[in-house]
């Protein structure tokens, strides 16, 4: 997966969890061996970073099963700059044919999850959409994405049917969505923008108390 964008986070991208299904609409194990990631910094969540080390927003939350949850102990969270994306891998062993993508969107901050993405399989461009923005309840405390986001790869009709309510198009939306606004305030005053741009802000959930 090819993660391009957030929704409107510049420093941080995540995801809640990932789900494959084979031709015969089975779930396709996939354990933390066989994930690797290319992040900003070289690095592969905010765990390998100087100041989250311990984070527990590491790559192998993405296929934990716990993934309608505010809870950010099952969520993978990792540095992003704008312009450079995100690369997710999932190497199998064995040759995996796929009816099914079931995305899980970061939903402890919504912004900070994924907006566009590509998915590539062998290195062939299959796919190239948005992912669902994270919802939130009235009381903001459970989403609202409990089947998770689908891409389909059948013609399977009962796959479909099943489905339906979860497939995503960005396009379809109000034109609100299609409106782009320019939200870039002016530095600080002393800091230039380009340095304003560098400066991540931290994010860590090391040590929180229960």
């Amino acid at each position: 997966l090819v993660l391009l964008s957030t929704w409107d986070d510049r420093f941080y991208m995540g995801l809640n969890g990932l789900q494959l299904y084979d031709h015969l609409d089975r779930p396709v194990q996939i354990t933390p061996s066989v994930l690797r990631a290319q992040c900003a910094h070289g690095t592969s969540s905010v765990g390998d970073l100087e100041d989250c080390q311990g984070d527990p927003r590491t790559l192998d939350k993405l296929v934990d099963g716990v993934n309608d949850t505010t809870d950010d102990r099952h969520m993978w969270l990792a540095p992003y700059e704008r312009g450079e994306p995100n690369n997710l891998f999932i190497m199998f062993e064995e040759p995996v044919t796929l009816s099914l993508l079931k995305i899980w969107n970061y939903s402890k901050s919504p912004g900070r999850g994924v907006r566009e993405f590509q998915l590539c399989i062998d290195d062939v461009l299959v796919y190239k959409g948005h992912v669902r923005q994270a919802g939130r309840s009235a009381g903001g405390d459970k989403s609202l994405d409990g089947a998770g986001q689908s891409i389909l790869f059948t013609h399977d009709r009962r796959v479909v049917a099943r489905e339906r309510s979860n497939v995503y198009c960005h396009y379809k939306q109000s034109e609100v969505d299609e409106m782009v606004f320019i939200d870039d305030p002016p530095p600080p005053a002393g800091v230039t923008r380009s340095a304003a741009l560098e400066q991540r802000p931290g994010t860590s959930v090391v040590n929180r108390a229960e």
